[in-house]
């Protein structure tokens, strides 16, 4: 299974430069949506992946749902076996990367898990949080 992760800018980049460096990922890979190039920079490169990877598994994650890097990635999902996933956190692309094969339920829970880390940690930090809100 192979991990790309794509967005605008360098975001993308450094997201997968921080899964290899700090984590020891090694299955994933980026692309970005440049000023210069556009989207096309993104689909030239994500292509190119996929074209190498073949028939293996593909977990697509995108910065945002509406932007125009997610936009060009639903073209990349007539391949078989490929998901496409939108606003990605760390957390979410640390599953993902872990797994050697995924499936859309599997991603689904992935998906819930990565959203309890999204937290308003003042909250806690600062003891103003009910109990309803653990």
């Amino acid at each position: 299974m192979k991990l790309l992760v794509i967005s605008h800018g360098d975001f993308a980049a450094g997201i997968s430069s921080t899964l290899r460096k700090f984590f020891g990922i090694d299955n994933v890979y980026s692309a970005c949506v440049t000023q210069e190039g556009g989207t096309a920079d993104l689909l030239d490169r994500a292509k190119a992946y996929l074209e190498e990877w073949g028939e293996e598994q593909v977990v697509i994650c995108s910065d945002l749902k509406g932007g125009s890097a997610n936009q060009a990635a639903l073209a990349l999902l007539e391949r078989p076996d490929t998901f496409l996933i939108s606003g990605m956190n760390l957390s979410l692309l640390l599953q993902i990367a872990m797994e050697t094969e995924v499936t859309a339920e599997g991603i689904r829970e992935m998906i819930e898990t990565a959203r309890e880390d999204l937290f308003f940690i003042n909250d806690l930090a600062l003891g103003t949080m009910d109990e309803d809100d653990e």
